[in-house]
């Protein structure tokens, strides 16, 4: 491998990080400039239809195909998008100034390439690559240039193209090589000597077929020369005017002062963003103990919680209890005991209401005598056996004592 061709290669290898997929696109561009050796990549600022503009990486410069047994060389830009290879690429046509775009079904009036290989990328994405694209391009234009030479009669004048990429299209006529890449706005460099040398000699290739409707002398190129020339091809670029080159120096210092404004301000962001990190780390640090307590906190509640759900579900389990059930004792004689103060209880509260029922006039005095009787000797026994539970309980034992009524 050249040492150009592994400057290429890291200089690729730098510029696609910021793609999602940068190992794809790195693979993909890589097969095309090996394939290609007239296509150079480099990086510029692209604008969309909508006015967004995206920093992208382009590849340009010479296709070449062949048209009626004569090779032609198409000047080219792809620009990829970042959602590569979910998007398909931007291929434009950049025309010279002595060619004109020639508009078709596959063909934008501005350069953009419309291939049937494009309208597909987005339906089949999986299949889809550069080089494929590049193929398809060289088949298409090889049925149909994309260019056709300028008459001679609108060559002094030529109107303006439409709307481009905001980076204006590279002119292989009157623009040297850029330099080795040193940042990311810049050309890539070339992994070979990519020139294509002029045909001097009257038998070269013929010129590029002119536009239906145009007069044959102005349709043809000059003969000397089929294909584009190069860059450094031209010697009227090392001889630009003083007030080009102090444009160009305006322009470069203007530039550099907006970057240096732009380095101290990420300098200062930089700053900032570095004190404010132990804050940031004893934040993190106390929001995880909180953290871990809220965590102790939560499997107890649930530990409570369970426990709770288990006796609700016992107790759903055993039912409502008996209305008997409710007051009960430690023994069977306590059971006992509680039955005959209960009974006894009763029998004195009804007593009570056989003597108001008697003074209201509601029952006669026979009547509440032989009831009062009845009721007041089974009273007797019961108090009887409750005094008799009583003094065979265990001395000491306070767990019970006898009713007030009862002493």
């Amino acid at each position: 491998m050249s040492k150009s061709g592994s400057l290429t290669q890291k200089w690729l290898r730098q510029n696609v990080q910021t793609y999602p997929n940068n190992d794809l696109v790195y693979a993909h561009t890589d097969a095309v400039l090996a394939r290609h050796p007239a296509i150079r990549p480099k990086t510029d600022v692209y604008t969309y239809d909508d006015g967004r503009t995206q920093l992208l990486l382009c590849l340009h410069g010479l296709l070449p195909i062949s048209f009626r047994g004569a090779s032609y060389n198409i000047p080219i830009a792809v620009w990829i998008p970042r959602e590569y290879p979910r998007s398909p690429p931007l291929a434009y046509v950049v025309p010279t100034s002595d060619m004109l775009v020639r508009a078709g079904p596959d063909m934008d009036p501005s350069g953009r390439c419309l291939i049937d290989y494009v309208r597909n990328w987005e339906r089949k994405c999986e299949g889809c690559d550069l080089v494929a694209l590049f193929a398809a391009m060289q088949d298409a234009f090889s049925r149909q240039p994309p260019v056709y030479a300028k008459p001679k009669d609108v060559t002094a004048q030529q109107p303006p193209h439409p709307s481009r990429p905001s980076s204006s299209a590279p002119d292989y006529a009157a623009r040297p090589p850029p330099p080795l890449p040193v940042e990311r706005h810049g050309s890539a460099p070339s992994p070979a000597q990519r020139t294509v040398s002029p045909a001097p000699h009257p038998g070269g290739p013929p010129p590029l077929p002119a536009k239906p409707g145009s007069s044959a002398a102005g349709a043809t190129l000059p003969s000397r020369s089929t294909s584009v020339p190069v860059p450094h091809a031209n010697a009227s670029v090392r001889t630009e005017s003083p007030a080009v080159l102090s444009t160009i120096s305006s322009e470069l210092a203007s530039l550099s002062q907006a970057m240096a404004i732009d380095a101290e301000r990420l300098r200062a962001n930089q700053a900032d963003l570095l004190a404010g990190e132990p804050a940031i780390r004893d934040e993190m640090a106390r929001l995880e103990a909180v953290r871990d307590v809220c965590r102790g906190v939560a499997a107890r509640l649930e530990q409570v919680v369970a426990a709770g759900e288990r006796n609700v579900a016992e107790l759903r389990r055993k039912g409502d209890p008996e209305v008997d059930e409710l007051v009960c004792s430690t023994t069977i004689v306590y059971n006992q005991l509680v039955n005959l103060v209960a009974e006894d209880n009763a029998i004195e509260d009804t007593i009570y209401h056989l003597h108001r029922a008697l003074n209201a006039g509601r029952i006669d005095l026979e009547r509440f005598l032989r009831t009062t009787r009845v009721l007041a000797e089974e009273q007797f026994m019961k108090r009887a056996l409750i005094e008799k539970i009583q003094a065979a309980l265990p001395h000491g034992d306070s767990s019970w004592s006898v009713p007030s009524g009862l002493r």
